[in-house]
């Protein structure tokens, strides 16, 4: 057994496969409307939280995820919910869900408030940029619905998060992105567009070399410089705590994401990370996480960073360890290359440095 960790164990379940936007950046399988069944729900909650409790983990959070997560509809998150609170008892299990936000009811609003849900909202900024990316099936934007769902979350006494997905779209628009998210009175979370799985045509919209570091840098300098009402930028927050302790929370900056972190998809396939497509690892029915984590595949995957030949001598290696092996295997096309946004991450953590972080850095988390 692993001594009690500091980090929670992270169990991804992802209700239904489709969503009901077509975002052009989605890395989802639209076309499907599987939704998971309450055998391979249950199964996945009892192997998920006793391997989690076998592993002497403190904590395990729950990420509630997609395709659009609320299509799968309240009783299934009800039937969900009694089972962890059989299965879970003596253990803190902390919930997160990320969601488009347009079947926010008061009905979710009730189970969100009474089970302590952290809702992440995906909302892409001003309407013009996010109506662009976030559409509708008949191609509508979606902005004003997303803020009329912040309305009701609001009515109902929940603050959710946010995360926008950053893309060439929104370069030079770095300071009006801020000053939304500002003026709604709430932090923000960034993720870089990755090469969509959906809709090849989007890749137009894809950071070129660099790009995105640069977004990150603009996007610091407006941060820094705001001397009142200050909101929060993820990952921004999270690379400071890196170059002031040596380490972040950051899942995709860690010596590794094997035995810390696992997705369950709507038909039972098991994978490290919901933001992939492969490898699986088995399906939950037939395997148990542990034999899961023991698959060749994870044990080379345990050895990366080792292998990185070109990240040996980089400085950031202590905060970074190769960067995420799922975005090298999407933009690289494989696990055993480091990751392809290294040049924006070492771009952003070059211009901290230049900064000063014991003074300005420190006051700006």
């Amino acid at each position: 057994m692993r001594d009690r960790s500091t980090q929670p164990f992270t169990l991804t379940l992802e209700p239904v496969t489709g969503c009901n936007l077509r975002c052009r950046y989605c890395y989802t399988n639209n076309s499907s409307t599987h939704v998971m069944d309450r055998d391979t729900l249950t199964t996945a909650l009892q192997k998920g939280i006793e391997y989690a409790l076998e592993e002497g983990f403190d904590e395990i959070h729950i990420l509630w995820h997609g395709g659009e997560p609320l299509l799968a509809g309240v009783e299934f998150f009800q039937f969900a919910l009694d089972r962890i609170d059989e299965l879970a008892a003596g253990v803190v299990c902390r919930h997160f869900i990320q969601t488009n936000g347009l079947l926010v009811d008061d009905s979710y609003c009730g189970l969100f408030s009474q089970y302590g849900f952290e809702v992440g909202l995906s909302l892409d900024g001003p309407a013009d940029l996010h109506d662009h990316m976030r559409k509708s099936h008949r191609g509508n934007g979606t902005h004003a619905e997303v803020i009329e769902s912040l309305n009701r979350l609001e009515r109902n006494g929940l603050k959710p998060g946010f995360c926008m997905v950053a893309s060439r779209i929104g370069l030079g628009h770095e300071d009006r992105i801020y000053q939304f998210f500002r003026n709604l009175g709430y932090g923000f979370g960034v993720n870089q567009m990755i090469p969509p799985f959906a809709d090849p045509t989007s890749r137009k919209y894809l950071f070129k070399a660099g790009e995105y570091g640069h977004f990150l840098c603009r996007l610091f300098d407006i941060w820094t410089a705001t001397e009142t009402n200050r909101v929060n930028v993820a990952p921004l927050d999270l690379f400071i705590q890196g170059l002031l302790t040596g380490e972040t929370s950051l899942c995709q900056q860690q010596p590794t994401c094997v035995g810390l972190s696992l997705c369950v998809k709507a038909d039972g396939r098991v994978l490290l990370c919901n933001r992939g497509q492969q490898p699986v690892l088995g399906n939950i029915a037939e395997r148990s996480v542990g034999e899961m984590f023991q698959t060749e595949f994870c044990r080379k995957l345990q050895q990366r960073e080792k292998q990185l030949s070109a990240c040996r001598s980089c400085r950031d290696r202590p905060i970074c360890h190769g960067g995420c092996p799922q975005l090298a295997m999407d933009i690289s096309g494989t696990w055993a290359a480091p990751d392809p946004f290294c040049r924006d991450y070492r771009a952003i953590w070059g211009h901290m440095r230049r900064h000063g972080i014991d003074s300005q850095l420190k006051r700006a988390v």
